[in-house]
């Protein structure tokens, strides 16, 4: 394990396209290990766009970045799964698998990313369930859940592999406010534990009840700004 102080993300001049349209120009900024930063804007500002950036879903035009240690200006197709394995990834959707348990949902994930032994699979499952207050609902069915619920067993899946930053992508959208803000207590927990994430979000309430450091796109750029 690397115990370096280098930003988990770092961004230099970098510019965000959606196909062939320029989002976001000339975008620089860090993530240090264990900050939790707030990215908000109007929708269609390039949010989502610079998220995809950051796990390679859209291919880095022009700049460089570095993302747990991935250097995206020159990363190849292939070590693309190896990028994601460090960073967790939180949909505003819950993408959960809807014919396996929780259980078998985050199983799955581990399988599919190296992990063989059956004795540390349990285990891990039972670790990231237990951080999301969901310790008790392994052998429950997506539909068996609440959203909030479901919405945490996405975030367990985010972390099976102990990544270095999450990006969470309107994690909350989907629910309403109370269940939001239990999510979003969930994030913070993980965040106190020391991973660092970055989060898209419209819910200006969370910048006042979870005070953090503030990104916003606006006008073409992305810029510190604070809480109004």
């Amino acid at each position: 394990m690397s115990f370096s102080n280098e930003p988990v993300v770092t961004l230099e001049r970098v510019d965000i396209y959606q196909g062939e349209r320029l989002v976001l120009a000339d975008v620089h900024f860090q993530v240090n290990k264990g900050e939790f930063v707030f990215l908000i804007g109007r929708t269609g500002s390039g949010k989502s766009s610079l998220l995809k950036t950051l796990y390679a879903d859209l291919w880095l035009q022009t700049g460089s970045a570095k993302v747990a240690g991935y250097e995206l200006h020159k990363i190849r197709r292939n070590d693309i799964p190896f990028l994601r394995r460090k960073i967790g990834i939180v949909f505003q959707d819950f993408q959960l698998l809807t014919d396996r348990s929780v259980e078998e949902n985050l199983s799955f994930v581990l399988r599919a990313t190296g992990w063989k032994d059956k004795a540390d699979i349990s285990r891990r499952i039972s670790e990231v369930l237990m951080q999301v207050g969901l310790s008790t609902s392994p052998k429950k069915m997506p539909h068996q859940l609440s959203g909030g619920e479901q919405q945490r067993v996405v975030i367990a899946r985010a972390m099976l592999n102990e990544p270095q930053i999450l990006i969470a992508d309107e994690p909350t959208g989907n629910l309403d406010p109370e269940v939001g803000e239990q999510v979003m207590q969930v994030f913070q927990t993980i965040n106190n534990a020391g991973t660092a994430i970055l989060m898209a979000t419209h819910n200006y309430d969370f910048l006042r009840n979870f005070p953090a450091r503030i990104l916003k796109c606006e006008n073409g750029e992305v810029k510190e700004a604070v809480a109004s």
